[in-house]
């Protein structure tokens, strides 16, 4: 080749311009800012509006430049004497170091870091001075705990047999985050009430995650909502509220307790009934005088049966209510109305105006009662204490109460689940033995 022409505009060490030199060639090339002047000696700096102009200049008067030779030999050498200086200088004692990290972001852990020889021991103890674990590590290990729940930890760290290091679990000041596995209605209200008292209890700055912030977001202030999957920065503690049958995850089997206790054990909080604040602008009356119903939710053992809906219907238009039905789905009763706009705005504000309201143990007889409406609730395959206060409708000398017994658990896939009796004509005994007068005579002296 005469010269060697390169008008590239993104490089950052070209080894084509570098074989170009090793054979002496004129160079016509730009000399970008990043080749740091390594090329300057060897190249004619390109300008595009005089390209022709420079490449017959240098075809004809050819530049001269000493072509870099035994570079390999010099970067080598220049190696082996970095070496040489790192080896032949004196050690340097190092001072030593540990630094010991925890939190409690779902499990408990904690993190041991630096350069010390030493054996660590360390021990998780509860309240009462249980120790939940034990284990010697070294640094730059760490160790976490299987249990979820809310538990005052109390972390000692023994140094070569010395007490190192000792720990007891405090939120105030911090962030801490409570995030809802449930996206039911019914769940997020029943344990809502719970994340305030938690931030109240340790003084801490909760962010909270639900399926239904709408609910909640513009009447507590104190806490601050983000959207499920959310990324929350900077917190030491993070607890999930659900149903998980799992020993590591809550302190009591789930369905054994009351709704409202599944949220305060794993949060650590003593148990008492709480309505939770909604957030909710009333609008007009749009019935008069009339009663809510809910006939409908979400599995075969929750629902009363349609005749005695009927006879109650009957009854209520008899006392000159008008009857809404709230739920989503349209049930044909006579002397019944279905709302048309099922939005949760609308419901609520159908619920708000109605005299009182008559459920079954779904999440709009939640609603209802954190509203603070009357309700009136036809529940018998849960304990009479596993939701709220109310006007309750259960028969204890039938079959009921499945629902709380730890021997069974729920299927929600099965639309006929009924642990005792499916297949049999006792199959939901519990309400289909509750007829409509026993109802009746639960609303004498509330209409």
């Amino acid at each position: 080749a005469d010269a060697f022409l390169f008008n590239s505009t993104f490089e950052c060490n070209p080894l084509v311009i570098r074989e170009a030199i090793g054979h002496g060639l004129p160079i016509l090339a730009r000399n970008l800012p990043q080749y740091g002047d390594m090329f300057t000696p060897y190249i004619t700096d390109l300008k595009p509006e005089k390209m022709k102009e420079q490449l017959t200049e240098l075809l004809n008067n050819k530049p001269t430049y000493t072509i870099p030779v035994e570079q390999r030999l010099q970067f080598a050498q220049k190696h082996i004497d970095l070496y040489h200086e790192v080896v032949d200088k004196p050690i340097q004692p190092q001072e030593e170091s540990v630094t010991i990290v925890h939190y409690f972001i779902h499990e408990p852990f904690l993190e041991i870091r630096g350069n010390s020889k030493s054996k660590f021991l360390v021990k998780y103890f509860d309240e009462q001075g249980t120790c939940h674990f034990d284990s010697e590590i070294r640094t730059n290990n760490w160790v976490k705990l299987n249990r979820r729940w809310y538990t005052k930890w109390n972390i000692k760290v023994w140094k070569d047999g010395e007490l190192y290091y000792d720990y007891t679990l405090n939120y105030e000041g911090k962030r801490v985050f409570i995030a809802f596995d449930s996206k039911s209605l019914g769940d997020t209200i029943a344990w809502m009430p719970y994340v305030l008292e938690f931030q109240k209890k340790h003084k801490c700055k909760v962010i909270v995650s639900t399926h239904k912030n709408f609910l909640f977001k513009d009447v507590y202030p104190e806490l601050e909502f983000v959207s499920p999957g959310s990324r929350v920065d900077n917190i030491i503690g993070m607890y999930t509220i659900g149903w998980f049958y799992n020993a590591d995850k809550e302190p009591e089997l789930c369905n054994t307790i009351p709704l409202q206790k599944a949220a305060s054990n794993i949060l650590g909080l003593d148990y008492q009934e709480i309505k939770p604040r909604i957030a909710f602008t009333p609008g007009e009356n749009p019935y008069g005088k009339y009663i809510a119903i809910a006939t409908n939710s979400t599995s075969g053992c929750k629902f009363w049966t349609k005749d005695g809906w009927q006879l109650l219907i009957n009854f209520l238009h008899e006392k000159g209510y008008r009857v809404i039905n709230t739920s989503q789905e349209k049930n044909p009763f006579e002397h019944c109305e279905q709302i048309e706009d099922v939005s949760m705005e609308n419901t609520m504000n159908v619920i708000h105006h109605a005299h009182l309201f008559i459920g079954l143990s779904s999440g709009l007889s939640w609603l209802a009662w954190a509203m603070n409406k009357k309700v009136v609730m036809i529940s018998n395959f849960t304990d009479a204490d596993h939701e709220f206060s109310c006007i309750r409708i259960h028969k204890e000398d039938v079959c009921h109460g499945c629902w709380n017994k730890p021997q069974f658990r729920f299927d929600p896939g099965d639309w006929n689940w009924c642990p005792e009796h499916k297949g049999t004509d006792r199959q939901f005994e519990c309400h289909q033995k509750i007829d409509a007068s026993q109802v009746i005579f639960a609303l004498l002296g509330h209409i």
